[in-house]
């Protein structure tokens, strides 16, 4: 006969709604002798029994070991006695071996391996068929559970929110608490109460034994002095605020690794407030009106002022899914040059799937996920493009929250300039046809790229009406996207083509010549550069390597001037000793993707200085 017995361990931190699974812990099982006093134990209360085993203990024990498995993430497990194990029913000891306990993130230092004695069992066996089948769930009592999370240095507050009144439980608030100490007061956590009203914080003892001054730890040997402040989260309405005075309480000072409260609101809970769907950035740049990042021409205020190129993200507010107000959204998009205004397919087509918010769901009594939400933007059936902002509301199917004011994400080069999408705002230019440009030589006027501006209006309102509740213009933004196909030191032999942002080309005129590339230099270096966007902030010329090196060049004044070219700039090279040199074009573009500057643009060649 063999005998199945399944159990179930859970740690009791409070009442029956804060309790948790024992989850990955070591169940053993130990043969027990006969004998009166076992029989003692096992009709004894588990109180009288639980301990901490010793180390001689363990080591008394290790060949009466039956079995041994690891309990799940819900603190089930299973142990087959097998023929060979010769078990036939009787008594067992249970321990259970563990290196951690619970905790919502990993500790960051080497914790010990403790096993603890639960109890001497007479498991009551069922027969069936051939085999004998038992079920045993243990819940360990907080004193017990505490002191071992102690040991373990997890903490933890488990609680519940109440409205004052009619003691019905609040969900959806936010929970921080806070431990009153010497210099500073130091924040604990917080949480978000479930459907029930409960709550649970995670801390260690480092939470809460911060100083200013790191030799003087104030809260030896006790624990933390705990007060708390309730919040709604969209509205950011302060519910309770209990004073730091509250630490000091007798039912709040040097609270252990367990601590239980229930927690009430005095007033009643205000309803969400209505968060509106409204365009506030590009990036990072303020649309305004009040505080505006744009000049009237459609640059950002920057010193030097920058113009935008590739994705842009189009930022602002959003309601989350706690807000009562179930609204949509659309941009309607012109070019500002000719007052054109693209159409919703054209929006569409410039538009890209963007991660909107994320859905923070509830996976257990201690762990979340975030889930991203991504958007793939559409037209409606009526060949409109708006956009609805997600619902999630549910700790379960998840809570919506916007994650940093996305509203959209535009492929600005797939901006449509006119209604027969014939022409786009990106500029694509050929400088090695049909002839080879040189560096030194002017790019023909009609290479130069324009600039082309636009203006963006946002328009929300509630899914199901047609009144806008909400409205802001970017009246422009210049955009630029250009592309220069360009070949580099062609004299050299090189025949493969670079596409670059900007013409941005350099030769030496000395080695230029085919058949002169390994020349030497002697007196004088002669620099021959093009550079060519219609967002030149600067460009400069300067020499690599041992000094003494000639003067650095910048060309100017920036910004915005469009094109710049020179076949014989000469730099003298008197003072510099016979060796190797590096002539470098640097070039910074006046652009930026809304978050930060488009890196600088580089062209080089070397050269030897012979004597």
């Amino acid at each position: 006969m063999s005998y199945q017995f399944k159990g179930n361990l859970k740690g009791l931190l409070c009442d029956e709604f804060c309790s948790e699974a024992i989850a990955n812990v070591k169940i053993r099982i130990y043969r027990a002798t006969a004998s009166r006093e076992v029989v003692s134990q096992a009709a004894a209360a588990v109180k009288e029994t639980f301990h901490e085993v010793s180390a001689e203990e363990l080591k008394s024990k290790e060949k009466s070991l039956l079995a041994e498995t690891l309990t799940d993430a819900e603190g089930n497990f299973t142990i087959d006695f097998g023929r060979e194990s010769k078990y036939e029913g009787e008594a067992f000891d249970i321990d259970f071996e563990c290196g951690n306990v619970p905790r919502p993130k990993p500790y960051p230092k080497k914790l010990p391996v403790l096993q603890f004695h639960i109890t001497t069992l007479q498991p009551r066996w069922k027969q069936t068929e051939n085999d004998f089948m038992a079920y045993w769930a243990y819940e360990i009592p907080n004193r017990w559970w505490c002191l071992i999370r102690g040991r373990f240095d997890a903490w933890i507050i488990c609680g519940r929110v109440v409205n004052c009144k009619t003691k019905q439980p609040l969900k959806g608030l936010i929970v921080a608490a806070f431990d009153v100490d010497w210099l500073q007061d130091d924040p604990l956590g917080s949480n978000v109460t479930d459907a029930s009203g409960h709550f649970r914080i995670d801390y260690t003892e480092a939470d809460f034994s911060k100083t200013l001054l790191p030799f003087l730890n104030v809260e030896w040997p006790a624990g933390p002095d705990i007060y708390f402040r309730i919040t709604e989260p969209v509205s950011g309405a302060v519910l309770l605020n209990e004073d730091r005075s509250v630490g000091h309480r007798a039912d709040r000072t040097n609270r252990g690794p367990c601590f239980c409260i229930e927690l009430c609101v005095p007033q009643e809970v205000p309803p969400n407030n209505e968060v509106p769907a409204l365009f506030e950035r590009v990036g990072i740049y303020d649309i305004g009106p009040t505080g505006a990042q744009f000049d009237a021409n459609g640059y950002t205020t920057d010193v030097p002022k920058l113009a935008f190129y590739g994705g842009l993200d189009l930022n602002g507010t959003l309601p989350s899914g706690t807000n009562t107000n179930e609204m949509e959204y659309r941009f309607r998009i012109f070019n500002a040059d000719t007052s054109y205004e693209l159409t919703a397919t054209q929006v569409l087509n410039a538009m890209v799937p963007f991660k909107i918010g994320e859905l923070l769901k509830q996976t257990g009594p201690i762990t979340w996920t975030h889930e991203a939400v991504i958007i793939t933007p559409a037209l409606n059936s009526a060949g409109e493009l708006w956009i609805t902002v997600p619902r999630g509301n549910n700790l379960v199917t998840g809570i919506f929250t916007p994650t940093d004011g996305s509203l959209a994400v535009i492929n600005s080069a797939a901006l449509a300039l006119n209604a027969g999408n014939t022409a786009f705002a990106s500029d694509t230019f050929d400088l090695t046809a049909p002839s080879v440009l040189i560096a030194g030589n002017a790019v023909p006027a009609a290479q130069r790229a324009p600039i082309h501006t636009f203006k963006i209006v946002f328009e929300a309102r509630k899914v199901g009406t047609t009144t806008l509740t909400a409205t802001n213009t970017l009246d422009k933004i210049v955009i630029s996207n250009v592309n220069y196909k360009q070949r580099r030191h062609p004299g050299w032999g090189y025949t493969g083509d670079e596409n670059i942002m900007a013409a941005a080309m350099l030769e030496i005129g000395e080695t230029t010549g085919s058949g002169h590339g390994c020349g030497g230099i002697t007196t004088t270096v002669t620099a021959q550069y093009t550079v060519c966007h219609p967002h030149i902030e600067s460009l400069k010329l300067r020499f690599e390597g041992n000094p003494t090196l000639p003067t650095p060049f910048s060309a100017g004044p920036p910004p915005y001037a469009a094109e710049y070219h020179d076949n014989n700039k000469v730099f003298s090279t008197m003072g510099m000793e016979p060796c190797a040199y590096i002539l470098w074009l640097d070039v910074q573009l006046g652009l930026t993707d809304g978050h930060q500057k488009i890196s600088q643009i580089h062209d080089h060649i070397a050269f030897c200085k012979t004597s």
